[in-house]
């Protein structure tokens, strides 16, 4: 054998077991391989979303299926309201009464805004109404009344009543621990569930007590409130009078009433009333 035909099987025998050769073969493999796990997972995707179709179908089923048979049948119609008690003056009947309209109506589909909203008209001392659904035929309310505040005596009637911290008579027995409100100009009988006063005259009424007692130091013997006129009349132990007005802010009017104490002589004089009533002017009148 020639020595070039020697080095062309040489060559040859080289190529055949070359690094590049082997390279080759298995990338090959790999490639087989891959493509035959890449239709294994295409297999299993189209498996796994075949089945998350046909969980969604069932269950799309299934609530269609509840809607029918809620909105077809009277299964889930109102039958029963009930009402938490934790006031003893709370009218279980007359809130029942009251909601005579939603009865029949599916609980599904309570308009919870239209029945709070019913009990605010009707009721006017609640504050706030919950609403807790027991289905399938039945809701519980809790009711939050607004606390009472005053006692009220109406002068003209002679006739007693409580007033909430909003405004609204309660339906309540007058407490003896609750202070008085004496109420002149008001003719009519005062009714039970009436806004009489606004919360923002109660709180100046208040904010005017407190004033007087703790910041001048003169004791408070009685309050009175003129309805037409709109003032509060302060009675301190004296029987002197201080007079207000109801729609101008409280602290103006008492502050003239602290820087005037001297020249006045509040301490030490004897007064029929004070009227802080004029903006920037303070006028009394002496006991004789």
């Amino acid at each position: 054998m020639s020595r070039r035909t020697k080095s062309r099987q040489h060559r040859r025998e080289f190529l055949l077991d070359s690094p590049s050769q082997k390279s080759r073969r298995t990338k090959k493999v790999r490639n087989r391989f891959l493509n035959v796990l890449s239709r294994v997972l295409f297999v299993q995707k189209i498996s796994k979303l075949f089945r998350t179709s046909v969980l969604f179908s069932v269950l799309f089923s299934l609530m269609a299926l509840f809607i029918v048979f809620a909105l077809a049948t009277p299964y889930f119609h109102l039958k029963k309201i009930s009402v938490v008690r934790d006031n003893p003056n709370l009218d279980v009947v007359q809130i029942e009464k009251s909601l005579e309209e939603f009865y029949g109506e599916n609980i599904l589909f309570l308009p919870h805004k239209n029945i709070r909203e019913k009990l605010s008209t009707d009721f006017p001392e609640f504050r706030d109404v919950s609403i807790y659904e027991n289905w399938p035929s039945e809701i519980e309310l809790k009711v939050e009344i607004s606390p009472p505040r005053f006692n009220l005596l109406n002068t003209e009637s002679a006739n007693f009543s409580v007033i909430s911290e909003d405004g609204v008579i309660l339906q309540e027995e007058p407490d003896e621990d609750l202070p008085v409100l004496k109420i002149f100009q008001y003719e009519k009988p005062i009714q039970i569930r009436q806004q009489f006063l606004s919360k923002e005259d109660l709180d100046k009424i208040e904010q005017a007590e407190n004033i007087l007692e703790g910041e001048i130091k003169l004791p408070l013997h009685a309050s009175h409130v003129y309805w037409t006129a709109r003032e509060l009349h302060l009675i301190s132990q004296t029987d002197m009078e201080i007079w207000i007005d109801l729609s101008q802010d409280i602290k103006p009017q008492m502050r003239k009433l602290e820087l005037s104490a001297a020249e006045i002589g509040l301490y030490t004089n004897r007064f029929e009333h004070i009227d802080l009533r004029i903006p920037k002017q303070i006028f009394w009148k002496r006991k004789l």
